[in-house]
């Protein structure tokens, strides 16, 4: 329900953006953002409900009483909510396996409204278990999940850099976007501070807050660079990473500490025979492949309809089965890889994108069915696929030989770094 209104607030951001010339915006990072948290959604339809189980599964089974829904208790569960997710959020930060799943939201480089939809695809190992002790006390799931749905809703305006500090007493009290830029930072005086996702209070009560300092700018990053558009691999990194160095680590001890220790530690032996770069605030390069224009409005016009399905799918999936949403969110995680090799300039791009453009065809199809559509969508649709497939074949839009393309649409060809 919040998506229209985010989509809105990022307009006029990007509006604010181009009024002020502040350039915080890059072509492929907003691509790969908006990839992200579509990929969010739509595993979320998959993988959400099981969080939620364990947390009804406790409630029936353990609480102490059953509280009622009244105002008070609904303030209680929201603050409860709030504490549980700043240790949820702080264990993300220190607990390797863990950052596997949060890593996501921190593998941007630029800082705007899009880095809030940059959440993972991936099921938090541990980060469940930390809400529980609001089962035992009696929260029930329509108190609990309407909190978690606003808190996870009030921390989408903070990332942004159009917004200044706020008044004092705000700052002391509420998470603002001098806070979150800390939390987002790769400097080494910003690493690790600032976990609190509406009240501040918890950083400042735990000793992990950190304000912004005027004499030292923000850089955003994460210390091993993603580089990378491709939003499966964004999820998978960091696990990747983990499996490698305990398949090559001699000790079954370090073996196991790789999983539980900070995702910055590697064992020694690792750290001599398998040494791995770092970038730091002062090293970091922004990654970015250079497409041009006529790729840039292709991949606009098929990212926007894409986007229109997903949503509909957002809609549609409490009424459909298992087997039907499993099978509409693989084609649109084929979707969202086939996105990444554009924006890659992947060689094997071309063969992905007709392969996404049949799926998604056949997509449409079962959508038409699910919302009584009339034909002329479906034959619109499909008109579109065809078109689609023969611009990719003949004018090659992923294999550097995009000119051809701008010819046609009489537009120029301009690259950026």
């Amino acid at each position: 329900m919040a998506i229209p209104l985010f989509i809105l607030l990022i307009a006029v951001e990007l509006l604010v953006d181009r009024l002020r010339n502040t350039h915080y915006y890059r072509f492929n990072d907003f691509i790969s953002s908006l990839n992200l948290g579509i990929l969010s959604r739509i595993t979320g339809i998959l993988k959400t409900a099981s969080g939620f189980s364990i947390y009804f599964w406790v409630y029936e089974q353990f609480a102490v009483t059953q509280l009622e829904s009244t105002i008070t208790v609904w303030l209680l569960a929201f603050l409860g909510y709030d504490l549980a997710y700043y240790w949820s959020h702080r264990l993300n930060h220190q607990i390797a396996v863990m950052w596997g799943s949060h890593v996501v939201h921190h593998s941007g480089e630029e800082y705007n409204l899009t880095t809030a939809l940059r959440q993972t695809g991936t099921f938090s190992l541990f980060g469940w278990a930390v809400y529980l002790p609001l089962a035992l006390v009696g929260i029930p799931l329509e108190i609990f999940a309407p909190c978690a749905s606003l808190n996870l809703v009030y921390q989408f305006w903070v990332h942004t850099r159009h917004i200044d500090k706020m008044p004092a007493w705000f700052e002391a009290i509420m998470v603002t976007p001098s806070h979150h830029r800390v939390h987002h930072a790769l400097n080494w005086d910003y690493i690790n501070k600032n976990y609190s996702g509406v009240f501040i209070i918890w950083d400042k009560l735990f000793g992990s807050f950190q304000a912004e300092k005027d004499e030292l700018p923000v850089v955003y990053g994460v210390s091993h660079q993603l580089a990378s558009w491709n939003p499966l691999w964004a999820n998978v990194q960091v696990y990747w990473n983990l499996l490698v160095d305990c398949f090559h680590t001699k000790y079954w001890r370090d073996k196991l500490l790789i999983w539980f220790k900070d995702p910055g530690w590697r064992s020694e032996d690792l750290k001599k025979n398998y040494p791995r770069s770092w970038v730091t605030s002062k090293t970091l390069e922004k990654y970015d492949v250079a497409i041009d224009f006529s790729t840039k409005v292709y991949l606009s016009i098929h990212f926007l309809l894409f986007l229109i399905l997903s949503v509909l799918l957002m809609s549609a999936a409490p009424q459909l089965s298992i087997t039907t949403n499993s099978l509409l969110c693989l084609v649109a995680m084929i979707n969202l890889i086939g996105f990444g090799a554009i924006q890659e300039k992947k060689w094997w791009g071309m063969y992905s994108e007709l392969i996404r453009l049949s799926s998604t065809g056949m997509a449409v199809i079962i959508m038409f069915n699910l919302y009584a559509a009339s034909q002329w969508l479906v034959i619109s649709s499909l008109v579109f696929t065809v078109i689609s497939s023969l611009l990719v074949f003949y004018f090659k839009v992923y294999q550097n030989s995009s000119s051809q393309l701008s010819a046609l649409l009489n537009v120029p060809t301009m690259t950026e770094k």
